[in-house]
């Protein structure tokens, strides 16, 4: 049994012990000091690094004089997670191992769970002036009903609704319900709603599938080469990008690629397109795209939905077709996009990733690849690996649901040290250029609203959310709340990303109550002053918030933390305490002192 040691210093968020904060570059310097105290001399400390692929690092830390405070400059070169603790060797010869109880700081023992660093790409970097932004997220068929021409012919039967109010079926309303109905949102709707967009502060665009699908959320591909016939032709969303550009916004596409429809002119099992797909005979040019056990009723599909037959992404004719020279990737980004949000990332093996980078990143230098990914993207475990998303040759960035998470149990809770504990978790695993273009979100298609998670009692299971809205009492419990979460969500590192209509606080349950139509015209005006406002006020300080976040405080109910030059304060608790600096969006706020209840940003002086 080695002994303990009463006291060590070293803390992996204090810059102090180690800097820089957080991620470093492979070969970066990277200064380390360990303070050992009540303890008989030790001669000098050995940092030891491992990564899950077998591989150590490891470098010693040299005694400063005659204390025994320790301290160094060390090199890692291989790019991964690794985990690291401290040895420590005494005069006698022997070691005491170094770890940490607590994730932060350090103790001593036989045995103790050690820190973890992500080493990620010396020459890793993200479109630097997206940072500061404002996304915006559109459903297309949801968003607006503009004027087009009449559209192509449609394969396969769709249900389209009268009335733009009428709410999204599902199979409540009938048990065949294949997600085939539509309101008719498109892409001329979207440009005519593009002044709209930029009164907000939007300068990028995420869209939900856009190619010929015949199901409203279009995840079920049937054609990755043509724009549905409903949302309009290809030369609508050439024209809808060249006009957001005239606005200074850029267009995200959504990427479904793990997958396509049954009913595609890949798989075309219902024989709606003239070619020959993968279901109908083993000759098909993409029978190889697709994992058969039993040709060809049985096959591998996306979470056991027949509709949706999984691709095999490693296969060279696919990943040539999406991520090759003449690509889908090229093809759309010479059109107009900017870049791609990857729907179910963590789907998607390395192999195609690491292609489809370096495909959109030949195409346009400073375009943006978004992972979606729900939990910490640095530790997700999926297939039996460690993904590789943020380490350099993959994604730029990943949704943010953690954050999400971390609000919402905030706003209900009021402990603010364990939103500090949330947001310094990712802090301290992800590489800065991720940080600075992270995707934060309330709502998303995929969530129910925020409005109705912070306004309602519980969340009712599925078959009772078709038309169960809020009362008068849950509305406003939900807004006021909901202006407490955007200004956090406008706050933290990275870009907020609005829902469409979360800024008219649009209520709505699980999918498909979550993408209801846009009610042009009516929703809550002052929760879209409100929006308006932090939009203003962001771009304003666009470089503060393009800066680092540094807590001041998160105990006590009071939570207090710096971008830049801008003050961040929120009380949860029930004293008013100071806040000192200029007023620039703040609500229970006067002569210096924050209510309870009472949050706002504050020009530093």
């Amino acid at each position: 049994m080695h002994n303990i040691i009463c006291m060590v210093l070293f803390n992996s968020r204090e810059i102090e012990y180690k800097r820089p904060f957080g991620a470093v570059r492979a070969g970066e310097p990277l200064f380390m000091k360990v303070v050992l105290q009540d303890e008989p001399a030790c001669i000098r400390i050995r940092a030891v690094f491992r990564y899950e692929t077998g591989e150590a690092e490891a470098g010693w830390l040299e005694q400063e004089g005659d204390t025994q405070c320790f301290s160094g400059i060390l090199r890692l070169n291989t790019v991964g997670l690794c985990f690291y603790r401290f040895e420590a060797e005494k005069t006698d010869g022997t070691f005491m191992f170094i770890g940490t109880p607590d994730g932060v700081r350090a103790m001593a023992a036989d045995w103790l769970p050690e820190w973890r660093l992500t080493v990620y790409e010396r020459n890793f970097e993200t479109p630097a002036e997206l940072a500061g932004g404002v996304w915006y997220q559109i459903f297309p068929d949801r968003f607006c009903k503009g004027k087009m021409a009449q559209p192509r012919p449609v394969k396969g039967p769709r249900i389209y609704h009268e009335s733009w109010e009428e709410r999204p079926l599902f199979t409540q309303d009938r048990p065949d319900f294949k997600g085939n109905d539509f309101f008719g949102g498109n892409l001329a709707g979207i440009r005519e709603k593009l002044p709209y967009m930029k009164e907000l502060g939007v300068d990028l665009i995420y869209l939900n599938p856009i190619f010929e699908s015949g199901e409203n959320h279009r995840y079920s591909t049937a054609d990755y080469e043509q724009v549905d016939p409903l949302l309009g032709e290809n030369e609508d969303f050439e024209a809808l990008c060249r006009e957001a550009e005239g606005y200074g916004i850029r267009i995200v596409l959504d990427g479904v690629f793990s997958h396509t429809g049954a009913n595609s002119r890949y798989f075309n099992r219902e024989g709606l397109y003239p070619g020959v797909g993968a279901y109908q005979s083993k000759e098909s040019p993409y029978y190889h795209w697709y994992q058969f056990m039993d040709f060809p009723e049985k096959y591998d599909c996306w979470w056991g939905f027949d509709t949706l037959p999984c691709v095999d992404e490693r296969s060279e004719d696919f990943l040539d077709y999406i991520a090759g020279e003449q690509g889908i990737a090229r093809q759309w980004m010479e059109r107009g996009a900017y870049g791609w949000r990857l729907d179910v990332a963590d789907e998607l093996p390395d192999e195609f990733l690491e292609a489809f980078r370096k495909r959109v990143k030949n195409t346009a230098k400073n375009s943006i690849i978004i992972g979606e990914v729900w939990e910490n993207a640095v530790e997700k475990v999926s297939y039996g690996a460690r993904r590789k998303f943020l380490l350099g040759n993959q994604c730029d960035t990943v949704m943010n649901y953690p954050w999400l998470e971390a609000i919402v149990a905030l706003l209900k809770t009021g402990d603010t040290a364990a939103f500090y504990r949330a947001v310094m978790e990712l802090l301290e695993s992800y590489p800065q250029p991720v940080l600075r273009v992270l995707m934060n979100i309330l709502s998303t298609h995929d969530t129910a609203r925020i409005l109705n998670r912070l306004g309602a009692d519980f969340i009712p299971p599925r078959a009772f959310q078709a038309d169960n809205y809020l009362n008068e009492a849950q509305r406003a419990k939900g807004a006021e709340l909901l202006k407490k979460a955007a200004l956090l969500q406008f706050s933290l590192p990275g870009i907020p990303c609005i829902f469409y209509g979360d800024e008219i606080a649009m209520e709505g349950y699980g999918d498909p109550y979550c993408r209801g139509t846009y009610p042009w015209g009516h929703g809550d005006r002052e929760m879209l002053a409100f929006y308006k406002k932090l939009g203003a006020a962001r771009q304003a300080r666009r470089k503060d918030f393009a800066g680092d976040c540094t807590f001041v405080s998160y105990e006590a109910k009071r939570l207090i933390f710096d971008r830049g030059g801008v003050r961040v304060a929120m009380n949860f608790g029930q004293v008013p305490f100071y806040v000192e600096g200029e007023p620039l969006l703040t609500e229970k706020y006067e002569n210096h002192m924050l209510a309870p209840g009472g949050y706002g940003w504050f020009l530093k002086k």
